[in-house]
This record gives C-alpha cells, structure tokens and sequence, in this order.
C-alpha cells in the first residue's frame, strides 16, 4: 500500500476513536455507493442524528488546511452517497449532519485534531448543481 493510504487509514483510525470517545456510535467505515463512498457514518446515543464524516489527513499544512480539499463537487458526492445510505438502511427518522475531521500530523511526530461540525449542508449541494459544471436544463414546471 502506498504511504499516503496508510497515512488516510491512519487518519480515518484515529478519527473513528476520537468520535467514540465524544460517545458517537461508528456504524460503517467505507462505506461505498458506486464509485462514491463516506468515511465514516456514525449515530448518537439515542439515535436521533445520523452523521456522515469525511475525514482528510495531512502531514503538515504547509498546503493549507486538510478541509480545504473537500471542494464543493465533493460535498456533492458525500450528499449523494448520504441519500444512498439513508435510502438503503432506511434512516428516515433521523436528522443528517455533514461533518468534517482534519488530522494534521503523523503518529511519530504528534497530531491535532479539527473537528468541524455541519461543515457543509444540502443547500451548499443545490448551489454546486446549479452554479457548476454539471448544470442541467430545467424542466417545466420544476424550480
């Protein structure tokens, strides 16, 4: 496996634990929908708010910020693949929030953890369909 996949693992390991010690319940890891996945779906202790976390791992931000890579395209998918999993496990009941975890660092050097809550939402999805690249003709009667 090539460094920086063990790296995003580790990241994605550390982010699990992290959001078990806060008392969330991990419910899947990678979990894919096609060729679109999520990092980590997770549920609170009374099962009312179902969260999907997309977690980025840095050595360093000498780049910028490790969130600052999920663009507005990627929020697009993580939403998408939400309303999959939702769908498929049929998690109606609950309310959905899209939440971010940055890791900068490396086990042998230390590490910080950025937890963002509702980094993103559906509206910031509908701007990206209708501002972006994949705009789609309007059909009558729909807005």
């Amino acid at each position: 496996m090539a460094q920086h996949n063990d790296l995003g693992k580790w990241g994605e390991e550390q982010a699990v634990l992290y959001l078990r010690r806060k008392g969330w319940y991990v419910r899947h890891r990678d979990w894919h929908c096609g060729h679109r996945d999520i990092d980590i779906v997770a549920i609170d202790e009374d099962g009312s708010v179902l969260l999907f976390v997309e977690v980025k791992t840095r050595t360093s931000d000498c780049w910028g910020q490790p969130e600052e890579a999920i663009d507005l395209e990627k929020q697009n998918n993580i939403i998408k693949t939400a309303n999959a999993y939702v769908r498929t496990f049929r998690m109606y009941h609950c309310e959905v929030r899209y939440d971010t975890i940055s890791i900068t660092g490396t086990p042998e050097t230390g590490f910080q953890i950025r937890h963002t809550e509702n980094a993103f939402s559906v509206l910031s999805s509908f701007w990206y369909r209708e501002q972006g690249r994949y705009r789609r003709k309007k059909r009558p009667g729909t807005w």
